[in-house]
């Protein structure tokens, strides 16, 4: 899965979801972005991003931003929560939370932000102080007062006596608590009030009594809102509230109580975690198509922020287990999870557990995991002692589904967190498991893409240059694109009459298409040597078979038929070849007409004489092509520059010589396919260079031995 793919799926997200490219034009534009600033995709893509939704006063900040990053590499806004104006298409500004991540690409550096609308969160806090207002006011009057003030409010309030106790709490605050009344607040330990709930804050960090806002205003200091996790250790209920604690001062000043508005924020912050988890799950599902290896770190990623346990399986063709990946955070766990697997049946039961997911489909929860279920599913005293080891609270298995075939399952396990997994967590871990099914079939289709390519491409190439008398040779093939792509460009050698013909050429387009057009080209050329093997006339004979296919196939190439001490070249639309001798280098023949191309032709022969120590390179254009700085070609100087230094050389030294040069002058990725043929004639029996780098090539290979 690309990234184009994992921006598909983060087009649903409930956030605005945008990128930009390391000048700050906008590239991508999700659907909420499109409701949230008013203009559609087709408008904000390419557009400046400072120009589309950055308040005029802060678009220099942001650029002075993007240009330190560009420069340095460090980023003060990455990775991290900030509030911020923002524009509409209106001109209106509105507030929003952002969160802004960096990722190096092939083509440089892009830039990817969640975006939220916190206009209501705004006007929340608003009215919250209006609320704190009168409770400043109440506390001064009546208990009665503030009853009336308060308890009609959804969300829960508490206030803190100057000993840490709690006073008072409204009624949300009391139900919250599980207490009847305020005298019974008021009876009870406050730690004990937080005995039956696990509390850590955002970073994963225990959080206790001294560092909830409330107990730090009455120790005088300065306390921010507190975002805060709990899990009730005795439902497994999990909730996310932000607490917001203000003082309360006498007419001295001196503080009497601290005022704590309890915010449940679950449905919100679980919104956000997942999104952001998704988009990092996103990423990695991307980022490789070792399959395996991707799966494993999606599973790390799920811990422990969406379980203490994750598996991944899959299944093969007929249905039987292949275990993937399981994460816990603690090493120690997991070898306990290797000891668990011996005891697991070797065939999956259809009604239970993992078997049932691969024959419904359907997602299997067990919210809670009583010991009974654990002494049922045993097999001896061991495997219950390990069972019960793990201390599982909820079990959730989700199928990996490709077009309605279930090839895998993920397996979340929830147990020291002490939380039960709920419908919101089936739902994630259905996305989860729908990007990582994605993941593996699109893993599996470019395996399988590319064996096909490999498969072909070597029948388009020569297994290893041939032993010709008198010549030592040197070859090379490089296609551009990816791996799993056939080339257009090709060479060949093959024996006839007692001399050998080369030919070199390069067929528009990649793939299937260009595969065909190759083998017509290739098959043709031998079957017309064996009536006439002069170049000119193989390169007629080529040029009719292309006419008369249905749709147009244009192919360049150049034959050459070596004889003993000499040779004859003829080029169809072909850059010409180069001879490097003792009167330095030189192009070589006559440019003839590209074939399949045109109704007039030529081909006109050149015939020359080699001596011993000259040499013969023949290349496609993907060595002169390539391209460099500011889009600048590699060209014929640079190539003839090369090939003077390096006339007196072996075959083998001045194609690395030339790869290396191209590798140097090259920026971004290969942009054609390059084939290069070098054959220095020696007048003595072949020394043959190893085949190691033809086969090697066939398969793409990049670089040389």
């Amino acid at each position: 899965m690309d990234l184009d793919q994992a921006r598909a799926i983060l087009n649903y997200a409930h956030s605005a979801f945008i990128s930009i490219d390391e000048r700050g034009g906008i590239v991508y534009w999700n659907i909420r972005a499109e409701e949230m600033f008013g203009r559609t995709r087709a408008q904000a893509v390419g557009q400046s991003l400072a120009d589309m939704i950055i308040p005029e006063r802060l678009r220099d900040a942001h650029r002075e931003g993007l240009r330190r990053f560009m420069q340095t590499g460090e980023g003060k806004v990455l990775n991290k929560r900030l509030e911020l104006s923002a524009l509409r298409v209106d001109g209106s500004e509105f507030p929003v939370e952002l969160t802004v991540s960096a990722l190096a690409e092939d083509r440089g550096w892009s830039f990817h932000a969640f975006i939220l609308d916190i206009s209501e969160r705004r006007d929340a806090e608003v009215q919250r102080q209006s609320l704190l207002d009168e409770l400043q006011r109440a506390l001064r009057g009546s208990e009665e007062r503030l009853a009336v003030t308060v308890n009609a409010l959804a969300e829960a309030v508490t206030i803190r006596g100057p000993d840490n106790h709690l006073i008072y709490a409204n009624q949300a605050a009391l139900d919250r608590l599980s207490l009847s009344s305020v005298e019974e607040l008021r009876r009870a330990d406050p730690h004990e009030l937080m005995g039956p709930y696990e509390t850590t804050g955002e970073d994963g960090r225990e959080i206790r009594m001294e560092d909830l806002p409330s107990v730090r205003v009455l120790r005088g200091e300065d306390a921010e809102p507190l975002m805060l996790r709990s899990v009730n250790r005795n439902t497994g209920e999990e909730e996310w509230v932000l607490l917001k604690a203000t003082a309360v001062r006498d007419a001295s000043g001196a503080i009497e109580a601290a005022v704590t508005i309890i915010e449940n924020v679950t449905t919100a912050k679980r919104s956000s975690l997942r999104m952001e988890f998704l988009a990092r799950a996103s990423r990695v599902l991307a980022s490789s198509l070792d399959y395996q290896q991707t799966l494993r770190n999606v599973a790390g990623l799920a811990v422990p922020q969406v379980a203490d346990w994750c598996a991944v399986d899959l299944f093969d063709a007929v249905g039987e287990r292949v275990r993937v990946a399981v994460a816990h955070v603690d090493p120690a766990k997991l070898q306990m999870a290797e000891r668990l697997r011996a005891f697991e049946p070797e065939e999956l039961d259809p009604d239970q557990g993992l078997g049932l997911v691969l024959r419904t489909g359907e997602p299997l929860l067990y919210k809670e995991i009583p010991d009974e279920l654990l002494v049922e599913a045993a097999v001896d005293e061991e495997h219950l002692g390990l069972l019960r080891a793990v201390g599982m609270r909820s079990v959730l298995v989700v199928p990996m589904a490709v077009r309605s075939r279930t090839i895998g399952a993920l397996t979340m396990v929830s147990a020291e967190s002490g939380r039960t997994f709920d419908q919101s967590d089936v739902e994630l871990a259905e996305r989860i498991a729908e990007v990582a099914a994605l993941a593996v079939e699109n893993a599996r289709l470019y395996s399988e893409r590319t064996e096909v390519a490999r498969t072909l491409q070597s029948s388009l190439l020569p297994e290893a240059p041939p032993e010709v008398p008198g010549w030592e040779i040197a070859v090379l093939y490089r296609p551009a694109g990816h791996e799993s792509e056939v080339g257009g460009d090709f060479y060949d050698f093959w024996e006839v009459d007692g001399d050998w013909l080369m030919v070199i050429g390069d067929v528009t387009g990649k793939g299937v298409r260009a595969a065909s057009v190759t083998s017509l080209v290739r098959h043709t050329a031998w079957a017309a040597s064996d009536f006439d093997s002069r170049p000119g006339q193989i390169l007629a004979r080529v040029d009719s078979a292309l006419k008369r296919r249905p749709s147009l196939s244009v192919c360049s190439s150049l034959c050459l038929r070596i004889s003993p001490g000499r040779a004859t070249l003829a080029s169809g639309g072909h850059p010409l070849p180069f001879r490097l001798s003792e009167d330095g280098v030189a192009e070589l023949g006559s440019a003839g007409t590209l074939l399949g191309a045109f109704t007039k032709f030529d081909w006109p022969e050149t015939e020359f004489v080699m001596r011993p120590g000259d040499t013969l390179v023949a290349i496609t254009d993907g060595v002169t092509d390539t391209v460099g700085l500011d889009d600048e070609r590699f060209g014929v100087s640079r190539l003839e520059e090369i090939l003077q230094a390096t006339q007196n050389e072996s075959p083998t030294v001045i194609r690395e010589r030339l790869v290396a040069a191209l590798e140097d002058f090259q920026v971004g990725a290969q942009a054609d396919d390059t084939a290069i043929v070098i054959m220095r004639f020696t007048g003595a029996p072949a020394v043959q260079e190893t085949g190691r780098l033809a086969a090697n090539a066939n398969v793409g290979a990049l670089g040389v031995p």
